[in-house]
């Protein structure tokens, strides 16, 4: 791994990783050094009203810009939005649901991409067909068995929050998309960490943010907006960000933009977004697969040693896992508790234990968190 990702760029971006083991970037990641001079450039800025508007706009271009870079499309394709929750809502008010239409999740889904569904599915009509899971996973044949001509859209996560399943988004887009159904992914536990290219992979519609596995502040929330649909969805709230002539104040008929910020309510939340463009900069300096293949590394070796000590975990295989691992070893809320007084940060999600190693994560770390499971 020492060859796929620079220790002392580690060392230099992350120095708090040097007195803790930190093994919870499914939950929150850690913002790089870079991320946190930059809010608080911008604070010290701001008390002196150093800055312009056009500052502000250069910036949030720039964002979307190496979010492009990062996950695929063009810069156009991509606008913020406060939250995943929000994205998720924000593109399932967008479009109709006829009558007899269904709407198809799985129950792995957290909470942001299930509560969105059924409060549509009231308001609306559509059914609601919920995939069952086994051991942590969903079978592309039980999402066959769900979809059908009737279908509007299917909801996904790349990977699942709890368990560490990761779907094969590309067999899973062209069912949906062969039934003439809509794809929206929720990518909060893919990006940062897996080589993704949404543009190459088809999906309709996704949305994450900033806060886990990108190395971010909380508040940058973001959609992906595929080409095909953009002229199909309408934004069921409209705002002054997301319409043409920003800058003209007076009352006059407005229009939506014809791009992905139609979907932009009101101001982003600025100081979030400095941020963000920094932590997008330090993970640009490392190739996607080296990202990914360091974090599967920590992830693979884990599974390994728990393997020896006979602490059963989720295998999925090497198409379905991902670098978050769940595990079951014996009183799990205790054994938390005591790993955080060492300083050894793990989540505790459906009764077991999730490890949740990133690139900047080493075999060592392993090896800390296991000499407490024995």
């Amino acid at each position: 791994m020492t060859n796929l990702i620079d220790t002392k760029f580690i060392s230099d971006m992350w120095p708090s990783l040097k007195q803790m083991t930190y093994l919870n970037n499914a939950s929150t990641g850690i913002q790089p050094v870079p991320t946190i001079n930059a809010i608080k450039e911008y604070l010290d800025n701001s008390v002196e009203a150093i800055g312009s508007f056009q500052d502000t706009l250069n910036l949030f271009k720039e964002v979307r810009t190496n979010l492009a870079k990062l996950l695929g499309g063009d810069y156009s394709q991509y606008a913020f939005v406060p939250s995943t929750s929000s994205g998720i809502n924000s593109f399932g008010h967008s479009i109709e649901y006829p009558a007899g239409s269904n709407i198809v999740l799985c129950d792995l889904e957290f909470p942001a991409n299930y509560i969105p569904w059924q409060n549509i599915s009231k308001l609306y009509g559509p059914e609601l067909r919920v995939v069952k899971s086994t051991d942590g996973a969903v079978s592309l044949d039980d999402f066959a068995e769900m979809i059908d001509e009737n279908t509007r859209v299917v909801a996904v996560s790349q990977i699942q929050f709890g368990s560490g399943f990761r779907i094969d988004l590309e067999s899973l887009t062209k069912m949906t998309h062969d039934n003439g159904a809509l794809l929206l992914v929720d990518i909060i536990q893919a990006a940062g960490c897996f080589d993704t290219d949404l543009s190459k992979l088809k999906v309709d519609f996704a949305t994450g943010q900033a806060a886990k596995w990108l190395l971010g502040p909380i508040g940058a929330g973001f959609v992906y907006v595929s080409n095909s649909i953009m002229e199909k969805v309408q934004p069921r709230f409209l705002g002054w960000w997301g319409v043409e002539q920003l800058m003209e104040f007076g009352y006059f008929d407005r229009k939506p933009l014809s791009d992905a910020r139609k979907f932009q309510v009101g101001s982003p939340a600025m100081m979030s977004y400095v941020g963000f463009l920094e932590s997008l900069k330090v993970l640009l300096q490392i190739p996607n697969q080296n990202r990914e293949k360091a974090a599967l590394s920590v992830a693979d070796y884990l599974r390994k040693r728990l393997s020896e000590i006979d602490i059963p975990y989720y295998d999925f295989g090497r198409d379905n896992n991902s670098a978050t691992v769940s595990c079951k070893p014996p009183d799990v809320e205790k054994l938390n508790e005591l790993l955080m007084k060492n300083r050894i940060y793990c989540s505790v999600r459906n009764g077991r234990l999730r490890v949740s190693p990133h690139f900047y994560n080493t075999s060592a770390d392993v090896d800390r968190l296991l000499d407490h499971l024995r």
